[in-house]
């Protein structure tokens, strides 16, 4: 067991935020050494301890949101409930690792007089599990290994445009499982080996990125949106009446130039402002500035809706986004039956999911919103873009986050929806981290969070080049899913009946 907490520690110390993306392509090989021979049940067991030791050090900042940011704001639990949540959930996002570990103890011996076969065999389950984590109410997907190359490795996470974060899930565990057998082996010179692996990958990222074109810039074809960023507490936005917001806003608004369009995070207001003076107030604003608003806060009509839509002088528009992915817990409960006891992590209020891939069409903008937890799931941007969004927007709430591997963690969310769609993304949150990012993943231009800058806000002038091309990802989807479905059922069979 050794070996599985070592893999685990150097592939949570891989992810954003963590200490250094390349270690992903060695994290891996400890594990698989540990999985050699192993039963079915013990290598469920060993799969399982694997991905909960990981997913917990990944989500390390989570500790302090759970045990004294939320209980301090909603004063709703005591704070050691908060640790026993913190290991719940790690649980639970670890439970699909125990098919892998089934599956690949129940198999591996077909395999074991070729490693190339047992590789592609450990890498197409490995993928289809990775794959079960987004599915479902309980579907998250922060953690994957393909974030590990979201930050120092954009040459090979161009890959994403071709078959999204599965293909280079798949790609990350063939590497890792060949090596392990590589590393076996060897008696002597195992450390050269696993040197000149980073080395080759290194050199392999390099490469790619060689052909990674820079956008062209033309003033004709440039378009600007600017980022609010307020740099607001949740103390604030809970206790304050939404006036206090308001002042806030209204500042920062008028510093931006009359005639713009302007984007504000998530539940900049935590209640419905439509019909009352703070709602008033601001559509003032808007008409005195001609300015075009995208601001969040919930609504409650048939449905209650954690959703986004933009203000101007003529008032609130018809149409708007609801957010489709909630969050587990928070925003909604899943399987009340069964989860009925931790009602009380709720935020604010239940919300339901919407329906609708809206688009906005302002201006010379077709913008696709999303909001905060959206930005986990591929399906999200991929629809927007579908639907003819020519840039992509997410308005996030990240104050409750005080570390900033939480921030680092979530923008690298953001660089793979811009890589997968070809698409710019602009990211606005509350304290940071707010910045556009090109379509190959590069962050072009970033505000300073909350904690490098002490303001009331901040406000960016955000520059992309509107696009409309549409990569094999936008076309088909999790298609990857399915390849590596029907490989790893092909090698079963192959195994079973030839080798």
């Amino acid at each position: 067991m050794a070996l599985v907490l070592l893999s685990a520690v150097l592939t949570a110390l891989s992810m954003p935020g963590m200490l250094w993306g390349y270690l992903i392509w060695v994290a891996l090989i400890p594990f698989f050494i540990s999985m050699k021979e192993v039963t079915p049940l013990k290598g469920a067991l060993k799969a399982f301890v694997w991905g909960f030791v990981y997913l917990l050090i990944t989500h390390y900042w989570e500790l302090p949101v759970l045990t004294v940011n939320v209980p301090e704001v909603l004063n709703s639990f005591p704070n050691f409930i908060g640790i026993v949540v913190y290991f719940l959930m790690g649980v639970v996002i670890a439970v699909p690792f125990l098919a892998f570990g089934f599956i690949y103890g129940l198999y591996q011996r077909f395999f074991e007089r070729y490693p190339v076969l047992l590789s592609l065999f450990a890498a197409s389950f490995f993928t289809v599990t990775e794959h079960l984590r987004e599915i479902g109410p309980l579907g998250f997907t922060n953690g994957r290994l393909s974030d590990a190359l979201l930050n120092e490795q954009l040459g090979i996470a161009q890959l994403l445009a071709v078959g999204g974060p599965l293909l280079l899930v798949f790609t990350i565990v063939f590497v890792n499982h060949y090596l392990s057998h590589l590393f076996m082996e060897r008696t002597r010179d195992r450390a050269l080996l696993i040197v000149i692996s980073v080395a080759f990958v290194a050199l392999a990222n390099a490469a790619m990125s060689s052909f990674v074109p820079i956008p062209h810039s033309s003033d004709k074809y440039e378009s600007t949106l600017y980022a609010l960023q307020t740099n607001i507490s949740m103390h604030m936005k809970y206790y304050q009446p939404p006036d206090e917001t308001l002042r806030v806003v209204s500042r920062a608004l008028r510093e931006i130039p009359e005639g713009s369009v302007v984007i504000l995070p998530e539940a900049t207001f935590m209640s419905d402002i439509r019909s009352n003076s703070t709602g008033s107030q601001l559509q003032q604003i808007a008409s005195e500035r001609n300015l075009r608003i995208l601001v969040g806060f919930p609504t409650y009509n048939d449905s209650n809706y954690n959703q986004v839509r933009f203000v101007d002088g003529e008032g609130f528009s018809d149409e708007f986004y609801a957010k489709v992915q909630l969050t587990p817990f928070v925003e909604f409960l899943p399987w009340p039956r069964v989860f009925g006891l931790f009602s009380f992590l709720k935020f604010l209020d239940y919300f339901d999911p919407g329906q609708q891939f809206t688009i906005f069409s302002v201006d010379e903008h077709r913008i696709g919103a999303q909001i905060c937890f959206d930005s986990l799931y591929s399906n999200v941007s991929r629809n927007l873009t579908r639907n003819g969004a020519t840039v992509i927007v997410i308005a996030t709430n990240d104050g409750w986050f005080n570390i900033s591997t939480a921030l680092q963690q979530h923008l690298s969310k953001s660089i793979a929806r811009a890589i997968e769609n070809r698409r710019y993304v602009i990211q606005v949150s509350n304290t940071g981290i707010s910045a556009v990012i090109d379509p190959y993943g590069r962050i072009v231009k970033r505000l300073p969070t909350s904690k490098e800058l002490t303001a009331e806000y901040v406000v960016g002038e955000f520059q992309y080049l509107p696009r409309v091309t549409t990569t094999l990802y936008t076309r088909f989807g999790n298609w990857f899913f399915w390849f590596s479905l029907l490989l790893g059922i092909a090698l079963i069979i192959l195994g079973g009946v030839v080798l």
